[in-house]
């Protein structure tokens, strides 16, 4: 399965998919609780256009890493900007 990152398969992806917002620097936090995370970096999407993967810029927490976060194991709030 090939991934592309988002604004590479869809350019126009704000407005098509997120009515005009973007997903990339939303705050991640873990589980229920206010421990931050990370902020979303890109979305991967697979050769379909179907979400797959967040890369999560973790910053200090994991010493500057992205990680790959499966959207299956996320819950997206758009209200309060975090996932």
């Amino acid at each position: 399965m090939l991934l592309y990152k988002i604004e590479d398969f869809n350019p126009n992806y704000r407005q098509e998919a997120f009515d005009g917002d973007d997903i990339k620097g939303l705050n991640v936090y873990a589980g229920n609780t206010n421990d931050k995370i990370g902020t979303i970096d890109t979305l991967l999407v697979d050769e379909t256009g179907r979400f797959r993967y967040f890369v999560l810029d973790t910053g200090a927490w994991i010493f500057g890493k992205k990680v790959l976060l499966p959207i299956a194991l996320c819950r997206l709030d758009f209200n309060a900007r975090r996932v």
